[in-house]
């Protein structure tokens, strides 16, 4: 209006993930893939369109009344298109989710988020992070050269196939790890499909109609899945950041 650019963001009535993980502690296994599979949903529409997070954590990820995930604060993302994506000796992200490559300012790409996502699935069903420290930078350096531990250490109710799924996701050589948010959603559905059925966490989903999908992003309250809110808003806010 008059000239003045400004971004419009969804109200996302609920709670974000680390508050969650701190008021009931462990989350049970059914509740924990289904945010990480609707986070790997996110990501897969970020990757899709060449951004990576860079950030995520615990506290960037909202989950809403009916058991929707979005996953919020693209602030540092960056495009995997444009030139800076790689090291640039300045360490960014939180140490607690920090993949190796993140913690020496290396090269970073959609695998990072991978890691990132593997340490908060192995917070959700233990209820701690895998690496602590005195300060930051300690904790940064654990998760470059030390090995983590087996989530079933903590949690003896975690089935195998997940705890393997975890130490995939936050291998220290990206190489070894899943090379894309479509494959690792994969793994999650197999190990879903194997448990329970009143284990499974199905979340509310509003059904989402092309007139819902053009409505102008001033709406007050819109309940779009996670890929769907990234693809309206958090892509605007990228490259309003890179091009601006």
């Amino acid at each position: 209006e008059e000239g003045t650019q400004y971004i419009t963001m969804e109200y996302v009535p609920g709670e974000d993930l680390k508050s969650t993980i701190i008021r009931v502690g462990q989350l049970s296994v059914g509740k924990a893939v289904s945010v990480a599979k609707q986070v790997c949903e996110g990501l897969t529409e970020a990757h899709r369109l060449g951004v990576v997070h860079r950030d995520l954590k615990p506290q960037n990820i909202m989950i809403d009344k009916e058991g929707n995930v979005r996953i919020m604060d693209f602030g540092i993302a960056r495009s995997l298109r444009m030139r800076g994506v790689t090291g640039t000796g300045v360490m960014i992200g939180t140490p607690e989710y920090m993949s190796p490559e993140q913690a020496e300012a290396g090269e970073i790409d959609q695998r990072s988020d991978i890691y990132s996502l593997g340490v908060i699935l192995f917070e959700m069903v233990t209820g701690r992070v895998p690496f602590e420290g005195e300060t930051p930078l300690s904790v940064a350096m654990k998760h470059k050269s030390e090995k983590p531990p087996d989530p079933r250490e903590f949690n003896a109710q975690i089935p195998e196939d997940l705890s393997r799924v975890i130490l995939r996701c936050m291998e220290k050589n990206k190489e070894k790890r899943y090379q894309g948010a479509e494959e690792f959603l994969s793994e999650l559905n197999n190990i879903e499909s194997g448990l329970p059925t009143t284990e499974r966490i199905i979340p509310k989903r509003k059904p989402i109609t092309s007139r819902e999908i053009t409505v102008k992003v001033n709406v007050k309250k819109l309940f779009f899945p996670a890929f769907v809110v990234i693809a309206l808003i958090v892509i605007v806010a990228v490259v309003w950041q890179l091009f601006l």
